[in-house]
This record gives C-alpha cells, sequence and structure tokens, in this order.
C-alpha cells in the first residue's frame, strides 16, 4: 500500500473516530436530559419542603402560600404562590407548566387527583418524622445532583436522643377549629420528638393521630400535656385553655401542676422541617431533661 493510501484511510479513522465520539456525546446528552438531568420547572407544596429545597439551593418556579406563622425563604420570596393544603390553588399550578410537583405524603389525597387529571406529574416527599424527612433530603439531593448539601443539611438536623430510667407521661393534643382534638402518638413527627426527647406519649395505634377522650386520657393522667393546632391557632389555643379550665381536666396532673405546653408555628408543625433541633430543644426542656 502506498504512502498516500496510508495518509487517506488514517485521515478517514480520524474522521470516524470523531463522528462515533460525537454520537456518543448525542446519546449521552440525551438520556442524561431524561433520566438524571435536574428537572427545571418544580413546584412545591407545603413550607418545609421550600425550606429544604432553599438549603439544597435548588430553582423553583411556584410555592406554597405561607401560613400565618411561616415566610418563605428569600430565594422564593417572589414566586407565584399556589395556596396550601387547606385551599390549594390548582388551577396556578397548573398555568406554571411545571415538570413535577412535590407533594407530601400525607397530603396526597388533597392534590393528586387533579393534577393527574391535568397530566402533572407529582412525587411525593416524607416528612412525617425527623428520620423521614433526612432520608426525603438524601433523595432530593440525589435527584438534583446536591449530594454534598444534604449530607451537610442532613448533618445539621442530627439530635442525641434521651435515655431516662423514668420516663414522664406526655399527652399531646392536637387541636381543631370548633373545639375538638386528636391524641398523637409516637408515631406523629412531635411524639416521635417527645419520645426521642425522653417523655412517654400516651395513645396507642400505628396511625399518626388518633381518639381518645377526656376520660382516657384522664386514666392516663400524664404528667404534661403539649397542645398544637391544626389550624387557626388563636382559637385553637382559646379553646384548650378553656378546657383546661373544667373540673376533670384540673384532676390530671399535667394541669394541676401547671405542665401544659403550647407547640406553636414556626417551631413546632404537623410534619417536620428543619426547626427539629430547636423543636427538640424545647421539648426536653419541658419535659424537664
Amino acid at each position: 500500500m502506498s504512502k498516500k493510501q496510508l495518509t487517506g484511510l488514517s485521515i478517514l479513522f480520524i474522521i470516524l473516530v470523531i463522528l462515533a465520539g460525537g454520537w456518543v456525546w448525542l446519546v449521552t446528552q440525551k438520556d442524561g436530559h431524561t433520566a438524571s438531568s435536574p428537572t427545571k420547572r418544580i413546584i412545591v407544596t407545603t413550607n418545609a419542603q421550600a425550606q429544604v429545597f432553599d438549603k439544597l439551593t435548588i430553582p423553583l418556579v411556584g410555592v406554597p402560600t405561607p401560613g400565618e406563622q411561616q415566610t418563605l425563604p428569600k430565594r422564593y420570596a417572589t414566586l407565584p404562590q399556589v395556596g396550601n393544603h387547606v385551599a390549594p390553588n390548582l388551577e396556578k399550578m397548573s398555568s406554571l407548566k411545571p415538570d413535577v410537583v412535590y407533594l407530601d405524603s400525607a397530603l396526597v389525597d388533597d392534590y393528586q387527583q387533579k393534577l393527574a387529571s391535568d397530566h402533572i406529574a407529582t412525587q411525593t416527599l416524607d416528612f412525617s418524622t425527623l428520620d423521614a424527612l433526612k432520608s426525603s433530603i438524601n433523595t432530593v439531593g440525589d435527584q438534583y445532583n446536591k449530594q454534598t448539601e444534604a449530607k451537610q443539611l442532613v448533618k445539621q438536623l442530627t439530635i442525641k436522643p434521651v435515655k431516662l430510667a423514668s420516663r414522664p407521661k406526655v399527652a399531646l393534643l392536637m387541636g381543631m377549629p370548633g373545639g375538638s382534638f386528636l391524641i398523637g402518638t409516637q408515631h406523629s413527627y412531635v411524639g416521635d420528638l417527645i419520645t426521642k426527647a425522653g417523655g412517654d406519649v400516651i395513645g396507642a395505634g400505628d396511625s399518626a393521630y388518633t381518639n381518645l377522650n377526656a376520660e382516657q386520657i384522664a386514666s392516663e393522667n400524664p404528667d404534661v400535656i403539649i397542645t398544637m393546632a391544626h389550624a387557626m391557632p388563636d382559637n385553637v389555643f382559646k379553646s384548650f385553655d378553656a378546657l383546661f379550665a373544667q373540673n376533670n381536666w384540673q384532676a390530671i396532673n399535667a394541669v394541676k401542676n401547671g405542665h401544659v405546653y403550647q407547640a406553636k408555628e414556626p417551631i413546632f408543625g404537623m410534619t417536620a422541617n428543619l426547626n427539629a433541633p430547636k423543636a427538640f430543644d424545647q421539648l426536653k426542656t419541658w419535659l424537664g431533661n
């Protein structure tokens, strides 16, 4: 084979290598966009989610409408608000044309049917307990290539459970507008924190909240009562004050000894959030630890 032919073959080989490399790059970019690249148009639906995405520096196109005692991160302060689980603005969500809407696993029913009918993709995050929150942070970090930020955030949420030989009995009451209430179990976010803080939460069952009447609570005779509000906190806490003034409640150790406390937002919440270490420290104080 002549020198000229060898030169021609070498040039052809180089061209083929370049073309093949370009094809591999194109396929990689395409696959990366559909499988591993961060989604660009994201909506979150709870304030706790917004706080997490802010710490992971992930851009959003829509955020929840904050509650009375809540504030949005500065990064998202001017973004369109899409309501909350009490009054979700599903039409606003659709108008923002999101690639994905993040829902809290406990609030899926408030959103999913409508969003599915509009062909909007959803993903659930479990913030039911502190451990679940930390797991969800790592999940989001993996999805958006924010593993380092996620690891740092999870480290900040690490708490050291209190171990006591004698644990005070605690009643966690979740008040509703209108005067009714539920009992939070150890499977609720705050109930789980109470357990970690050294308390023994009354109320059995596998669910986060259960029904327990005043007679049953009196028979348990808790040492500490912690109250929360599902909505309309001013009205709910006033209702609790009136309730505890009744004779049957006055005989309970927690009321008799003045160990009744109000767990208010933003430190406390229905689901786990980034204020968990502050909530944990407050619970330890209330429990005398």
